[in-house]
């Protein structure tokens, strides 16, 4: 019945694995837990490999394909109709996440359980990534309610095969970031709304400051060919994500170019706030919005 999806990309899944599968057995379905490893590192392919229970099928590719495409290819391979995908830096706060996920089972499903993240930051170094995560992915159901295609993220969702059949991920994003934002817009696009429901997992796989930077940077060069790519869809205007209404806001008005100047000279200034202990949301979403601009 259930088919759980997890690309893994050097990461140690173990613990993931054996509390899922405990879950697994207990709820007496057929299941099946698929990993497939994007050329992770020796250390990490040997420990994911020794931990396997039974019912776990570990594949291992020689060549790293990516994000989008290794989503894709755990969908392809899985047994089941319905699939319960995740990232593999998680963790499973609550001992009836995988009957939660069973108990909603029917045709047509696509459902996002939500994210949560640790209530204290251990490290001022990852304090970037975690305020982000706590202040604006960390809501619940009722919020993620009210926009759910837009809330729609890739790292905790059950989804019908026969959906997954229809809109898979787009495999034209090379970039890294954002491939579950169009995910959701070509889900709309077939008029199919994603679900919400109060079933999250906890991110744990935080980047340092700089890093985090950077993956934002890479994700707004995917969020604009994702621009470019839904240009002539049938999609509404207030259906596309904040920064890109903003930006087209800011053309309209001719602002674009001046938003762009003053984050170059301003870029400085703010990647040391935003790599320092005390980063501001504030200067993030300013940074965010003129790289965005700058992009072209």
């Amino acid at each position: 019945m259930l088919s759980i999806c997890i690309p893994v990309y050097n990461y140690d899944a173990s613990r993931l694995i054996r509390t899922l599968h405990k879950q697994l057995v207990a709820s007496n379905v057929p299941f099946e837990i698929l990993l497939i490893d994007d050329a992770s590192l020796p250390e990490y392919r040997e420990k994911n490999r020794a931990c396997l229970p039974p019912d776990t099928v570990f594949i291992q590719l020689e060549q790293n394909i990516g994000w989008t495409k290794i989503r894709n290819l755990l969908a392809k391979k899985a047994r089941y109709p319905f699939l319960v995908c995740m990232d593999s830096d998680s963790e499973v706060p609550s001992d009836t996440y995988i009957a939660r996920y069973i108990n909603i089972c029917r045709p047509g499903i696509v459902c996002f359980g939500g994210r949560m993240y640790e209530k204290e930051m251990k490290n001022s170094s990852l304090s970037l990534r975690w305020k982000y995560g706590k202040e604006r992915e960390a809501h619940i159901a009722a919020h993620r309610k009210k926009r759910p295609n837009v809330c729609f993220q890739a790292g905790n969702f059950i989804i019908d095969k026969d959906i997954f059949n229809i809109v898979s991920f787009n495999e034209m994003l090379t970039e890294y970031g954002n491939e579950d934002t169009l995910f959701g817009l070509e889900l709309l696009e077939h008029n199919i709304t994603v679900e919400h429901i109060d079933n999250p997992l906890i991110h744990l796989g935080l980047e340092d400051n700089a890093g985090f930077l950077k993956k934002t940077e890479s994700s707004l060069i995917n969020l604009k060919q994702i621009e470019h790519i839904m240009k002539n869809r049938n999609i509404n205007q207030a259906d596309f994500p904040r920064i890109i209404r903003t930006k087209r806001l800011l053309e309209k008005f001719h602002l674009k170019k001046a938003a762009a100047f003053l984050f170059r000279i301003s870029r400085p200034a703010l990647v040391r706030n935003l790599c320092g202990k005390k980063p501001s949301l504030f200067l993030f979403d300013l940074y965010r919005m003129g790289f965005f601009c700058s992009i072209n």
